[in-house]
């Protein structure tokens, strides 16, 4: 490896930006290896020399600031001024550029502050402040030297985001950070201020853009309040609107024009969310009042123009949205006084955000800014609904009820799909985009619902008759139809008992001339059925209505999702009423089946509804009707059983076993059968078993197929339950004979399900012992073979569905592990050793499984395993803490030991003090007091687990050198 010299690094980075991409990876690995490495505190500052390119200038600046965010441990508190001065000395060499680096440089201080407020430079800002000045630095611009100091305040909050620091530091890093934010922000009032007797200079667009960038940062913070920022915001108002109004080309911003109004409004957005905004009213009301009167001028002007600025107006949407949603209550309450200059205001907001919903266009391709509302809306009636035991709940219905009702006549124009797409601009990502407008257009029709309740349906049914009129004049209008019906399914969530407009609906949904019209308008009809299932369950006489209609969309391809949805709806919740459809739906299925025309998706909806149909049928006409639609899969099947095991057949053999699991979910007689007749899936399970055991024999390695497989067995178990009895040993040998041969986590699903289902039943208590003892026994051997973290990380799907599958059983079934004969010391050590996985989900399933073995093995024998074992837990857990494992694992380690803490607290101190006395363990970067100061905190946190997880992901930062701590 080349050595860490000036000369080297240079090279290094003069490969990486000119040459070609197999060279720069191998240089970007070498660099990134000498950023990392301690020699770094020492090469920056010979590449930072002013005779090195810019690009290795760059290089070590960046260098420099990444030694400080993630390697501040190695610097030697005796070290702290030298660095800090040569810090500041690096930034005034490089006060005139080249910009890049001293971007760079500037994020290093402000990385460096971060770690030495308060401690050890605790008026780092009183004398940045005061070091910044043009008077102090009479060789450098005095422009730039407020960009500079202005650069360095605005990342330090950024900076704090992103520092990785212990609870108790970062916390009073934050203190500092608040109660220095008042004096920042004067700061920045003083950058803001125009000329007296004058106005803001257009010349000083980028002191404005840093500024406001710098308000911005510190607002986000959290550490000031409305109060103490009222004039900042007034110049922030008046600052967006001069550049507005006197941008250099009246016909379109330039891009730093476009860049600071954004980031005034960007930051004025920052200040109305601040929590504690709600105590100032006055200034809420005063400041809004203050926007809408600028503002709206703006926002007029953009819909005037053929091409307005549509990131100016989502910018002042979204300020205008935020005050709106932040600070509803007090705008509701303000409405309630009704000749006040505050309900004045109120008023003007809310319809100012009507008419942004209300943008001319289509939503993506003409306008971006209608979808901003949408959480104002949810926002607005929630408080509204608030009110609702009061006495003045009616008048504020009477007042907001308007809004509501217009912004549902603009929501059904907003959602209408273009009405020609033949000659259709829209790209594949503008129609997702609109399919995801169009969700929250449904989800805010059900806000609308909760304010207007009946009078919405009356909305939406007169839109309806007006959008069937057009049709018939003009074809065109087929949008308006579906867009109604959109809003009609959207809002059935919300609706139970309706008698007048609803049955007008379903009439209605009959006569549409589906024929004549786009299949759209025939899709969202389906899907409205659909959603009005359960009403129909209420209703059963409104379904010769819509049946006939679904079981005519489910051969129509271009509507078979709707119309297989709707079908899955109705049996679901209808299926008493639908015997008398059930022939003609059944014959429909099997036709449509047979063609091969459906898509998966919909041949597993269909089959869904097969069974829930054949469900209320008499047992013989049951097994004649699976007869016919079964025997077809089933031998194809065979067929594919038949043939050697490729991808292709695979697929195929998913696919119909998919397609076949459907119908067992639901195929299921409610009324008992007759004495001697049996449950048909019962019948089928018995008759196709031996099918399944040769896919299990053939396919055991093939994941996929297993995990169908498993799944498919697990529906015949859980809809049939206890009837499932004659198959369950059959099943489990099955299990035994795929999970001997090739461990699986869908194998340990099925088997937990039937333990769970069955271990409690006498006639199986037996049965299901062995198949723990078999299951375990195989995961052991298993383990047992695997001599790396890696090889372990291969199992890991197995070894978390096992640890899920001893958890489920402790909590439903636990006698079921005490009696089964399993090794439970082998068991304990095995979850031990998988604590060492990088998985997270793996060993969160490891812990959940630990923490309830020892919850319960006080009163059981599985205590002398936790006594004999538990130093062993510990030290695994210490190992990952110490930096073995990921850091996320310190969460889950904490439940371990939580447990240990209550049920061995004797046990854990000696272990925790045994271990930890040991040098250097479990690493040189802790010493003793360290260690003993969390020993401590472990056995004293008892309760408190969220305090417990703080105190253990803090020492695992120290052992890892992400943190420094005074005290630990």
């Amino acid at each position: 490896m080349m050595e860490y010299t000036a000369e080297n690094l240079e090279k290094a980075v003069t490969v990486f930006y000119r040459t070609e991409a197999s060279q720069q990876a191998e240089a970007h690995q070498w660099l990134t290896e000498a950023q990392n490495s301690p020699q770094a505190w020492s090469f920056v500052w010979d590449l930072l020399h002013p005779q090195r390119s810019s690009e290795v200038q760059f290089f070590a600046a960046t260098t420099l600031h990444t030694k400080i965010l993630k390697y501040w441990n190695e610097v030697p508190a005796d070290h702290y001024e030298i660095l800090k001065k040569r810090i500041l000395e690096s930034i005034i060499s490089f006060a005139m550029g080249p910009k890049i680096v001293l971007n760079r440089l500037c994020i290093a201080l402000s990385a460096y502050i971060i770690h030495t407020v308060p401690t050890y430079w605790p008026k780092a800002f009183e004398e940045l402040v005061s070091s910044f000045q043009p008077q102090h630095l009479p060789n450098v611009e005095p422009e730039r030297v407020v960009w500079i100091l202005l650069e360095i305040l605005t990342v330090i909050p950024e900076e704090f985001q992103s520092t990785t620091l212990a609870t108790s530091q970062r916390n009073r890093v934050r203190a500092v950070l608040q109660e220095v934010s008042k004096d920042i922000l004067k700061v920045v009032e003083m950058c803001l201020m125009p000329i007296p007797n004058s106005n803001f200079e257009m010349c000083n667009l980028t002191t404005y853009l840093n500024t406001a960038r710098c308000a911005s940062a510190w607002i986000q913070l959290g550490g000031v309040d409305i109060d103490n920022c009222s004039r900042i915001m007034d110049l922030l108002t008046d600052l967006t609107c001069f550049v507005y109004w006197n941008r250099s080309d009246p016909e379109e911003m330039a891009s730093e024009e476009m860049e600071v109004a954004e980031v005034t409004l960007e930051a004025l957005t920052a200040v109305v969310h601040h929590p504690n905004t709600h105590k100032y009213r006055n200034y809420i009301m005063k400041h809004t009042a203050n926007m809408l009167g600028k503002f709206i001028k703006i926002l007029d002007m953009e819909r005037s123009l053929s091409d307005p600025n549509n990131d100016i107006m989502a910018s002042i949407y979204l300020l205008l949205a935020g005050v709106a949603d932040t600070h509803s209550k007090v705008f509701i309450e303000n409405l309630r006084n009704r000749n006040s200059e505050g309900c004045k205001v109120a008023e003007d907001l809310f319809t100012c955000l009507l008419r942004c919903s209300d943008l001319p266009g289509s939503y993506p391709v003409d306008e971006t800014s209608s979808s901003i509302t949408f959480g104002f809306w949810y926002t607005l009636q929630d408080d509204i609904l608030s009110w609702q035991d009061t006495a003045d709940y009616a008048e504020l219905l009477l007042i907001i009820k308007p809004y509501y009702r217009e912004l549902v006549c603009i929501m059904i124009r907003k959602a209408m799909y273009e009405s020609s797409e033949e000659n259709s601009t829209w790209t594949l990502d503008d129609k997702e985009t609109f399919r995801c407008y169009r969700q929250d257009v449904a989800d805010t029709y059900m806000y609308c619902y909760n304010v207007l309740n009946l009078e919405m349906l009356d909305i939406l049914s007169t839109k309806l008759d007006e959008a069937l009129q057009k049709c018939i004049v003009n074809r065109d209008h087929w949008n308006m139809i579906e867009s109604c019906l959109h809003a009609f399914g959207a809002v059935a969530e919300c609706i139970e008992l309706e008698n007048l407009f609803l049955p007008k609906l379903m009439i209605t949904l009959k006569s549409i001339p589906y024929t004549d019209l786009h299949h759209k308008v025939l899709s969202s009809a389906l899907e409205t059925v659909g959603a009005y299932s359960e009403w129909l369950a209420d209703h059963p006489d409104m379904l010769e209505n819509v049946v006939p209609l679904v079981i005519s969309g489910i051969s129509n391809t271009e509507v078979s999702p709707s119309a297989t949805m709707a079908l899955k709806d109705l049996t679901h919740n209808c299926q008493k009423y639908l015997l008398q459809y059930a022939e003609h739906i059944l014959m429909a299925s099997q036709s449509v089946l047979q063609s091969g025309q459906l898509r998966l998706p919909e041949r597993t909806r269909l089959m869904y509804s097969i069974g829930k149909i054949l469900s209320i049928l008499p047992v013989d006409s049951i097994m004649q009707y699976l007869q016919i639609i079964l025997s077809p899969s089933f031998e194809e099947i065979q067929s594919l059983l038949n043939s050697q095991p490729d991808p292709s057949i695979s697929t195929m053999l998913i696919t119909r076993l998919k397609v076949i699991s459907a119908l067992f979910l639901t195929l299921h007689i409610q009324n008992k059968p007759a004495s001697g007749v049996q449950q048909p899936l019962l019948v089928i399970g018995q008759n196709t078993m031996g099918l399944y055991t040769i896919i299990g024999t053939k396919y055991c390695n093939n994941a996929e197929v297993i995990d169908v497989l498993c799944g498919l067995l697990k529906h015949i178990v859980t809809t049939l339950m206890d009837d499932s009895k004659p198959l369950i040993t059959d099943i489990l040998n099955l299990v035994v004979n795929i999970y001997r041969e090739t461990p699986q986590a869908s194998v340990l699903g099925l088997s937990t399900t039937a333990m769970i289902m069955f271990g409690r039943d006498n006639e199986y208590a037996n049965l299901m012992q062995e198949l723990l003892k078999e299951i375990v026994n195989t995961t052991l051997q298993m383990c047992s073979q695997l001599t790396s973290n890696t090889q372990l990380s291969e199992k890991s799907d197995v070894l978390e569905a096992f640890f899920l599958m001893l958890t489920q059983l402790y909590k439903k079934v636990p006698h079921l592990i005490q009696n089964s004969g399993v090794d439970l010391g082998a068991l304990f050590q095995c979850a031990v050793m998988c604590l060492a996985m990088s998985e997270s989900q793996a060993v969160k399933a490891c812990c959940s499984y630990l923490a309830n073995f020892i919850t319960r093995s006080r009163e059981t024998e599985q205590a002398a395993v936790v006594q004999n074992y538990g130093e062993a837990l510990v030290l695994r857990m210490l190992i990952s803490l110490g930096g073995s494992g990921p850091r996320a694992h310190a969460e889950l380690l904490s439940e371990v030991l939580l447990v240990l803490n209550k049920k061995y607290c004797d046990n854990l101190t000696r272990w925790l003090h045994t271990l930890l006395q040991q040098e250097g363990f479990p690493s040189p970067r802790v010493n003793m007091q360290q260690k003993e100061h969390f020993i401590k905190m472990v056995l004293r946190l008892k309760a408190d687990k969220k305090k417990l997880m703080e105190s253990v992901t803090e020492f695992t930062l120290l052992c890892r050198g992400i943190v420094k701590a005074d005290v630990l």
